[in-house]
């Protein structure tokens, strides 16, 4: 009995017939030896088939996400100094600076946690989207939420506009947990040029009161349960950060 070893190299008929199949072609019976190649062109179109297949539906996933544009708000993220949000700060410094108001604040929600939030600035604090089509989208914005807002005492208003159009208004009384995920419905109305231009505005004594842990413009109402966010470069090679950013926010 002869044992034959076959080991697979290329694969374009003569020049993709694997070596060990022309050494053993003289020992083996013509019928078994053509049998053994289409065989082995059978498996591999099957197998350029199921990687191609597995490339479309993974392009065809993308196509179908509903997720337009989201911003983390992470403590990386410091472009947005340039579009004058205050500063970023942790759940642990939130909460220290909660604790002089005499209140707790809620923890980051679904479906992006970080547990890191930039604050509002009183003269306005912005963020872009473009390249926007002419359909209708949702705004979903976390809004950093505490256990108690009204008994703090804090006169403050928050104002956000799309485009110089105002879409929601807040008071600082507001800001309990059932406001922490709001949702805008956006209309052709509010896209200009195929850009949408988001504005928080604070009406305050000095700003500072309105946090915001992350903003997702999706074409959806309802968001996926979890949203995963890649760590990118920028952000590993800047973990300092948060200690690097401005952090006060107004104290009593």
């Amino acid at each position: 009995m002869i044992k034959v070893s076959i080991s697979l190299h290329k694969n374009n008929d003569n020049q993709s017939i694997p070596e060990n199949i022309l050494h053993v072609k003289n020992f083996l019976p013509s019928m078994y030896y053509h049998t053994i190649i289409v065989t082995m062109k059978k498996y591999t179109i099957t197998l350029y088939t199921i990687i191609f297949l597995l490339i479309c539906s993974a392009s065809y996933s993308q196509q179908l996400s509903p997720i337009v544009k989201l911003y983390p708000f992470n403590a990386a993220d410091t472009y947005l100094i340039n579009w004058k949000w205050i500063t970023a700060l942790d759940y642990k410094k939130i909460s220290e600076w909660a604790k002089i108001y005499r209140c707790s604040v809620n923890y980051d929600d679904y479906p992006i946690i970080d547990g890191v939030a930039w604050f509002v600035s009183k003269y306005g604090s912005t963020i872009i989207f473009d390249n926007l089509d002419d359909i209708k989208y949702f705004l979903h914005i976390n809004f950093v939420t505490f256990d108690d807002p009204e008994k703090t005492g804090i006169d403050a208003l928050c104002i956000v506009s799309c485009n110089g159009k105002p879409v929601k208004r807040l008071a600082f009384s507001d800001m309990i947990v059932n406001n922490s995920r709001v949702t805008i419905e956006i209309t052709r109305e509010y896209i200009v040029n195929k850009t949408m231009l988001v504005e928080f505005k604070e009406y305050s004594s000095a700003g500072g009161f309105f946090g915001v842990w992350d903003v997702v413009l999706s074409k959806s109402d309802v968001l996926p349960q979890i949203i995963d966010i890649p760590e990118s470069k920028s952000s590993k090679s800047k973990k300092g950060t948060m200690e690097t950013i401005p952090q006060t926010l107004i104290k009593p």
